[in-house]
């Protein structure tokens, strides 16, 4: 049972229990995904030794490559001390307040460009990200079972998928008022799975367009799972993404690793069931790398307005 505003926590356990429990825990999904678009998993099938050592390895990464780096850029050196300036300004919409890097999993592995990541780092990472995609295909498959859609449907949409990770620290930040540690958006892809700090918050997502509900640390070994733009495309908006933010803060740093599960860039994307007749129609068929081409430029911007002017340009 959850609250009002206490984000759904699904026991993935059950989907390998079969019967009644099965079916709990498929309703539990679609529900979460229907009147949510993010939620908590465990029993995950991911190794929590395994996600101890990634978090590790993204402490020790920042720490000997970025932190530095961070504190000398421009951003860091243009934003006034904590005491300095007038108050009751606006958190800028230009700028982010983190410390990032991308590596690719799937189809192609980039991470030999990162020449300061060790072997063994990168045996680390290898692991994780294969039971990290297993988990993906999982919900992949729950989530179109969920909408009635055939065995197999978004596996086959998303084919060949590409799989990258976020890897992004939130350093302590001393006018936490004048600044966004991520500008609000949705994520342009399918499914994403973040492993994320233990202590420190920050993450937000909005619900029903009214309440920002606070993601807090991690507890149990869980992840934390949202739903991009191609599934609410698929599902005719049955299943919709959903805004999101991340506050910057005065005291500590916060860890995330948010691992996307998107289409690949040929996959052609299109609703595959039918949504409701009031609401708008959905852009489809279209390239994702033509749909994520047109994001890039409007990630911070309006999603519907982008989903119309997607289906003007693009189908």
């Amino acid at each position: 049972m959850t609250g009002p505003t206490e984000i759904p926590v699904i026991d993935l356990a059950g989907l390998t229990a079969g019967g009644e429990e099965r079916s709990r825990t498929m309703a539990q999904l679609h529900e979460a995904c229907r009147d949510w678009g993010f939620f908590w998993v465990e029993n995950h099938g991911v190794d929590a030794a395994l996600m101890d050592e990634v978090k590790r390895f993204v402490y020790a990464h920042y720490e000997e490559h970025l932190e530095a780096r961070f504190h000398v850029s421009d951003l860091a050196k243009s934003l006034p001390a904590a005491g300095g300036g007038g108050g009751g300004e606006e958190p800028s919409d230009k700028v982010d307040w983190e410390a990032t890097y991308f590596i690719q999993h799937r189809p192609r592995n980039n991470s030999a460009d990162f020449p300061e990541i060790a072997p063994p780092a990168r045996e680390t990472l290898d692991a994780y990200i294969a039971q990290m995609v297993s988990l993906a295909e999982r919900l992949g498959e729950c989530v179109g079972l969920n909408l009635g859609l055939p065995a197999g449907h978004v596996a086959a949409a998303f084919a060949p998928p590409f799989v990258g990770t976020k890897f992004a620290m939130y350093p302590p930040c001393p006018r936490p008022g004048r600044v966004w540690g991520l500008r609000a958006h949705t994520d342009a892809g399918g499914i994403i799975l973040l492993l994320q700090d233990d202590a420190v918050g920050g993450l937000e997502f909005l619900r029903g367009g009214a309440e920002w509900i606070p993601v807090g640390p991690t507890r149990g070994g869980r992840l934390f799972v949202n739903i991009g733009d191609q599934i609410e495309v698929i599902s005719g908006g049955a299943y919709r993404s959903v805004v999101h933010r991340v506050a910057a803060g005065s005291e500590g740093r916060r860890l995330s690793v948010a691992t996307f599960y998107n289409p690949g860039p040929d996959a052609v994307v299109a609703p595959a069931v039918r949504g409701d007749a009031a609401a708008p129609a959905y852009p489809g068929p279209y390239r994702f790398g033509d749909y994520l081409e047109y994001y890039q430029g409007t990630k911070f911007g309006d999603k519907d307005a982008r989903f119309q002017a997607v289906k003007k340009l693009l189908g």
